[in-house]
């Protein structure tokens, strides 16, 4: 702590500023202006058989997704199939909930927890590489000067990348808002009021000063409704990080890594990484689907419920992110927050197989494309913020066993993934809220129904 007290000034400015743009924000399109962008720009449908694919074949995904439904590993999902720059398959299943009441619908939006990773935080970071506003040997202390003076100096964009940071999966960021004894607070002598936030669960007390029922500069963070975290959540949760230990730099999936990286993001740009991602790609792209913070621009009711409660909010979670952490950073954090449909999520993925254009308009370098989606860690086993197949591992690959080692994409907790086969120009997207009403157990993952449909769509392919 002694060695962050030089920083305290510093860090109280900066969260201040972006505080005071995250409540005063406007980054999110309003539906009027959404509704605008009806005509967005989306593939071409044709028959499988132009492309070289068999529907006979794609027809089985069907079976997959009706056994998954039925022993509720998930209550719905959209899956669409790209080949060749156009959709062969775009199909909707199941219902919001196993109550059966509202279908699912192409415009239906999903929580893509860490599938945001690379479809929203990845992106921003490319652009600035493009830009050469920020190189991958660059130290992260560069931008974030609560990393400097401590063993996280030398971290660089890189291994952040390549999830080889050295740091922890993730930290308990949670204790700092919710009720525990004998946990410090550095905010506990800074004489916040007490207010009491009903949440149903006597098991659930909020910390003094630490929650609101409103929002407001000092409140800014929306975790849920009637929710508010207070501002200097974010500047204990990075002292959090800057506290934390430090251990080998070698692969270790962590969330830490890609809030760091939104926070370089925002350092760069002056700005909310959803404002410069929508002014970046979203809006020119006519992304009417694909967003943070949806309630403020689409109705709860394009949203599927991602848990019925949960140890934080203890409260239906529709339209707010069911990952914690992102949650407290008020919804738009580095490792999740974004929501989208399946047609939006495959156009992000079209734009990059196309080495950086999506209907005439270019958004990244050909050569940043190459690097970003090729480019692999010494062990093989990540890609630059993008996951990949595991061979040597079949029955611990994120992937099919047909995918070859060029795919890339991602996967999300809520039931999510998107992947990208540049050798054979397809996109396969699977969005699910496999979480809901709870998420204890994972059947969809235990059952490996994702990478099964995604061998049914290889076995497609018309040799």
């Amino acid at each position: 702590m002694a060695a962050l007290i030089p920083f305290l000034g510093l860090f109280f400015m900066t969260v201040s500023a972006r505080t005071e743009k995250s409540f005063n924000s406007t980054s999110t399109p309003k539906i009027a202006e959404r509704a605008a962008n009806d005509s967005y720009g989306s593939s071409s449908t044709v028959a499988p058989s132009q492309v070289g694919m068999r529907m006979s074949t794609l027809n089985q995904i069907h079976s997959i997704v009706a056994k998954g439904m039925k022993i509720q590993a998930f209550p719905g999902c959209q899956i669409l199939v790209m080949k060749d720059g156009k959709t062969v398959y775009d199909k909707c299943f199941g219902y919001y909930t196993y109550h059966k009441e509202n279908k699912v619908k192409p415009n239906t939006m999903y929580d893509l927890a860490s599938l945001s990773k690379t479809t929203g935080t990845l992106l921003a970071v490319m652009k600035l590489y493009d830009e050469k506003k920020l190189k991958l040997t660059d130290k992260a202390s560069n931008f974030l000067p609560f990393l400097r003076g401590t063993n996280k100096a030398d971290i660089t964009i890189e291994e952040l990348l390549f999830h080889e940071s050295g740091l922890p999966a993730g930290l308990p960021f949670y204790q700092l808002v919710i009720e525990k004894k004998k946990i410090p607070s550095l905010l506990g002598s800074l004489n916040m009021p007490m207010l009491s936030i009903p949440t149903g669960d006597p098991t659930l007390q909020y910390k003094p000063g630490w929650a609101a029922k409103t929002p407001s500069e000092q409140y800014p963070f929306q975790a849920a409704d009637s929710l508010y975290i207070n501002q200097q959540f974010h500047q204990e949760a990075m002292q959090m990080i800057a506290n934390a230990p430090l251990k080998s730099k070698t692969y270790r999936y962590s969330d830490l890594n890609f809030i760091l990286l939104k926070e370089i993001v925002e350092t760069i740009t002056g700005m909310p990484m959803d404002q410069f991602l929508n002014q970046t790609y979203f809006i020119p792209m006519k992304m009417n689907y694909l967003t943070y913070l949806p309630l403020r621009s689409h109705p709860r009711d394009e949203i599927a419920p991602t848990m019925k409660k949960d140890f934080l909010r203890n409260q239906p979670l529709q339209g707010y992110v069911q990952d914690p952490d992102a949650a407290l950073f008020g919804g738009v954090s580095g490792n999740a927050g974004l929501f989208g449909n399946a047609k939006d999520v495959a156009m992000i993925y079209q734009m990059l197989l196309n080495h950086g254009t999506l209907n005439g308009k270019r958004y990244l370098s050909k050569e940043t494309c190459q690097l970003f989606t090729t480019k692999t860690s010494p062990d093989g086993r990540r890609g630059l913020g993008f996951d990949k197949p595991v061979p040597s591992n079949p029955l611990h690959s994120p992937c099919a066993p047909s995918a070859p080692p060029e795919v890339f994409g991602h996967t999300g907790y809520t039931g999510t993934c998107c992947w990208v086969d540049p050798s054979n120009q397809l996109i396969y997207v699977f969005l699910s809220n496999r979480t809901y009403p709870y998420d204890q157990t994972n059947k969809l993952a235990r059952l490996r129904i994702r990478p099964k449909i995604q061998e049914l769509i290889y076995k497609s392919l018309i040799k």
